[in-house]
């Protein structure tokens, strides 16, 4: 009941209230008609209003309030929305709420008042004053329009820079980030009724500035990458590309973070687009390599041919599925054109084609003046393609080591004559001289000079692939150990590799040797950003003795020995960021004091 009494009383405080308030807009416009229509009549206005307001408000007991909870004060005076900084005061505020009331609050002291503070009444008739003065003066001197609109551009002008500074963006409300450039001057300076309209003008400004420099930027990047395209090389890293763009006005840009995040992803997107060309590139060569030696092979030994040409370094950019991929599109298109051709020469035989087959026999070395059907041929080329793998079958099983002759292998495809013959040159040994098979077989010196190469450079490739599976199963700190020492350690009995050159395995040693050697690099870096003891001055002459003195205990140090002046640097970098960091905290510890 008591709860109900009281609202009732409050609705009726209410009531009166609202009574005054028209007594207060009737007394003002009785006291209109006493004033002209210039602005010193308008400020006078305000301030009758204000006082009216003011004493209905004390009559009413405002104050009572306070016992209410918020949510009813709320819907009784309303809640604050917009704020007006009393100039030159100390920290006076005009706060007006959502139901049109005024009331005035300090910052400082928290203090809320209905009553004008006397301090800030003579602030406002200071400021009436000076402001009806400026009117009679701008009366007086319309001529310096020009000088006035000037003044006005150069207040902007510095309103947007403020706006600038505070990094306000164009999704920001004028309400939200007005304490944060109230006591700015540059904000001040601007008339208080075109505040919030040039705020909303001069943010949309800002942001197509900042699109159109944006713009600028990328289109001086995107030629900088295509100045530099020749430098990036396969994998294309994003770490080696840097190195090429650095120190470049285009790539460094603003040094913005909204710049550096949209550099990294046109960066990005250009190394993938390269490395897709690339792998297109290889596609196309391993395509034709493909077709260039399935051509005139039988389709049963197409398999062994293609893990022949998988297992060359020149196409490890593409993956074994997608190698895969390829030799099947090719071969199901190879056996489609077989397919064809056979239908062809089964319902007609077509002179052309069979001018074709004439020609194929002149290669195999047959009589010209001697007339074979289609059938003879097919089965002197299987026979033919039959001895190739039986002569292949016998090198592998009777030559386990064979030796590699370097000078063997420059001798060039039909060198061979009657006064050197195959079996002088290449030295076969007696077991396969002797064997029944051999000798039966009727390929001349050149094509078996042909295989026996090619039997060499697969005995080769295969010493480098158990080589590399060797070498990774090694541990990281093994990378200071030279070529020599490494096979010592995987072919303790020296028997794997001592057929072959060592320059043959140096391509694979170096590869392994570089990637470990990144890892390790990796791996000191980590360490160097745990590291306690490394300091913004450690490159001092006696700080950096002391270090070096500790860092070459740690393993991670001693790996790199064999990059001696790579390590030095990352040290180097790392002092050079404890620098930057030692910085940027020094100057926000110095405005903290300030």
């Amino acid at each position: 009941m008591q709860s109900d009494n009281k609202i009732e009383d409050d609705e009726k405080k209410e009531s009166d209230y609202e009574q005054n308030k028209s007594v207060c807009k009737e007394n003002i416009s009785d006291d209109q008609r006493n004033f002209s229509n210039d602005e010193e009549g308008v400020e006078h206005n305000e301030l009758l209003c204000k006082e009216q307001s003011d004493n209905s408000k004390e009559h009413l007991g405002f104050n009572k309030y306070d016992n209410l909870s918020k949510d009813i004060q709320e819907y009784y005076v309303g809640v604050p929305y917009s704020w007006e900084y009393i100039e030159n005061s100390k920290s006076w505020f005009i706060v007006e709420t959502s139901k049109n009331y005024k009331f005035f609050y300090n910052k400082k002291s928290n203090v809320k008042t209905w009553i004008c503070p006397e301090e800030v009444e003579a602030l406002l008739d200071k400021q009436n004053k000076e402001e009806s003065n400026d009117i009679k003066s701008d009366e007086e001197n319309d001529y310096n329009c020009d000088d006035k609109k000037e003044d006005m551009d150069d207040i902007l002008k510095a309103y947007k820079e403020l706006l600038i500074e505070k990094q306000i963006n164009e999704f920001s409300k004028y309400e939200n980030v007005l304490a944060t450039i109230l006591y700015d001057s540059r904000y001040l300076n601007v008339p208080k009724e075109m505040r919030k309209e040039y705020f909303n003008k001069l943010i949309k400004e800002i942001n197509e500035d900042k699109k159109n420099e944006l713009k600028i930027l990328i289109e001086n990047f995107q030629k900088l990458l295509k100045k530099k395209e020749e430098h990036f090389y396969y994998p294309f890293n994003e770490h080696d590309a840097i190195k090429v763009l650095q120190n470049h006005k285009a790539y460094d840009g603003n040094k913005k973070n909204n710049w550096l995040n949209t550099r990294n992803k046109l960066l990005k997107n250009f190394l993938e687009k390269k490395t897709k060309e690339a792998e297109k590139k290889v596609e196309h060569k391993f395509e034709e390599a493909l077709i260039n030696y399935l051509e005139n092979e039988n389709p049963k030994e197409w398999i062994k041919i293609k893990n022949h040409l998988m297992k060359k370094e020149k196409y490890d950019i593409l993956s074994y599925k997608r190698k895969n991929q390829i030799f099947e599109q090719v071969s199901e298109n190879m056996l489609r054109e077989i397919n064809k051709r056979k239908r062809k020469y089964k319902s007609t035989r077509d002179e052309k084609e069979y001018e074709g087959y004439e020609n194929d026999k002149v290669e195999y070395h047959y009589d010209d003046r001697r007339k074979y059907s289609k059938k003879q041929f097919e089965d002197y080329q299987k026979e033919k393609t039959s001895e190739k793998n039986l002569f292949i079958t016998i090198l592998h099983e009777k030559l386990k080591c064979p030796t590699v002759d370097e000078e063997l292998l420059k001798i060039e495809y039909n060198s061979i004559d009657n006064k050197n013959t195959f079996e002088d040159i290449c030295l076969l040994p007696c077991d396969i001289l002797n064997d029944e098979r051999y000798k039966n077989i009727t390929l001349n010196d050149n094509e078996k000079f042909v295989l026996y190469k090619e039997f060499i450079y697969n005995y080769i490739d295969s010493k480098k692939i158990s080589f590399h599976k060797l070498l990774s199963e090694l541990s990281i700190n093994c990378i200071n150990n030279t070529l020599d020492e490494i096979i010592l350690m995987i072919d303790k009995n020296n028997k794997t590799f001592k057929d072959i050159k060592k320059y043959h395995l140096e391509e694979t040693y170096n590869k392994w040797r570089e990637y470990k050697i990144k890892e390790a690099k990796n791996i000191f870096r980590n360490f160097l950003m745990k590291f306690n003891y490394i300091k913004y001055d450690s490159d001092d002459y006696n700080n950096y003795k002391q270090l070096i003195d500790r860092l070459s205990q740690d393993v991670s140090y001693q790996r790199l020995n064999c990059v001696p002046k790579e390590r030095e640097q990352i040290i180097l970098s790392r002092i050079k960021e404890l620098k930057e960091e030692h910085e940027k905290n020094k100057n926000l510890v110095e405005r903290l004091n300030f």
